[in-house]
């Protein structure tokens, strides 16, 4: 009886390495995948014929119809992140580094995460969708009958326009929650605008800046990668274009959020030693 309990864990403790060797597989299977995907966009970014007018559509859905969301959630994320720290700050008496403090937090952590998660949302999910539907109903398959690479004319532009316009949006992003921060600070919580903006141009550092940046690059590629690949590479059927972009939101929020971690955790150990060398006059 003891024999037999004994070959049945072992047995069960076998099939549960191979579910999770199968998973690991499959996991670096798919990261590999969509690292060949990214790299014909960028060989095919430089080929010709560029399509420009589709190039020109799609910054306008991407970036123009998106202004509206980034600045109201932006102003409110400013807000909040105002009304957050005043309350930290002020239980050591350091109320008055408010704007300094808020407007670092923006720059490196919440701005360029927000924006991203906000396009994945809106737009990775459509372009998703979009380039699933073209390729299930045959429309990828007449491009190519038409001597066009389907990559150059469906992806290329989507691709570029979410990298450009996540990029942009972040840097607007910001600049209207700080102005949210500010307006929070001085009529609700009572911080004089002088100290506020003060502060925001001591404690702000050029790297914070860009570590915002570098992220908000990141993300945009990471972002465009995945609605891209999951939508040019979906199953046929109504199921497999839900599929794909059920897949969008979900690997795009992991990839954000992962990415997001490794940048900080670097920024962190190379802060003091990137402001010595690279920026030695400070913020």
């Amino acid at each position: 009886m003891l024999e037999r309990l004994l070959n049945i864990f072992s047995l069960g403790i076998f099939q549960s390495l191979g579910r999770i060797l199968l998973g690991l597989f499959a996991l670096i299977e798919g990261v590999g995948a969509r690292a060949i995907f990214l790299g014909q966009v960028m060989v095919k970014i430089w080929s010709r014929p560029f399509e420009v007018r589709e190039f020109l559509i799609q910054l306008y859905l991407v970036g123009v119809q998106s202004l509206a969301i980034v600045a109201i959630s932006g102003f409110f994320v400013g807000g909040i992140v105002a009304l957050q720290f005043d309350y930290a700050l002020n239980l050591f008496g350091a109320g008055v580094y408010l704007g300094g403090v808020t407007t670092s937090g923006l720059l490196r952590e919440v701005g360029p995460v927000l924006v991203a998660i906000m396009i994945t949302g809106r737009i990775g999910a459509f372009i998703a969708a979009e380039l699933g539907t073209m390729k299930v109903t045959g429309q990828a398959e007449a491009i190519r009958c038409l001597g066009l690479e389907p990559m150059q004319v469906l992806v290329v532009p989507r691709f570029l326009a979410v990298v450009i316009m996540i990029f942009l949006l972040t840097i607007f992003g910001l600049l209207v929650s700080l102005v949210g921060g500010a307006l929070v600070s001085f009529f609700i919580l009572d911080v004089n605008i002088s100290y506020y903006l003060v502060y925001l141009l001591k404690l702000t550092t050029v790297w914070a800046f860009l570590n915002g940046m570098i992220k908000s690059f990141l993300f945009g590629v990471l972002v465009a990668t995945v609605s891209c690949y999951e939508g040019y590479n979906a199953e046929a059927g109504a199921e497999g274009v839900g599929k794909a972009v059920n897949r969008t939101l979900v690997y795009a929020s992991i990839v954000v959020f992962l990415t997001d971690y490794i940048v900080a955790a670097v920024a962190s150990l190379t802060f003091t030693l990137t402001q010595e060398i690279v920026f030695p006059f400070g913020s």
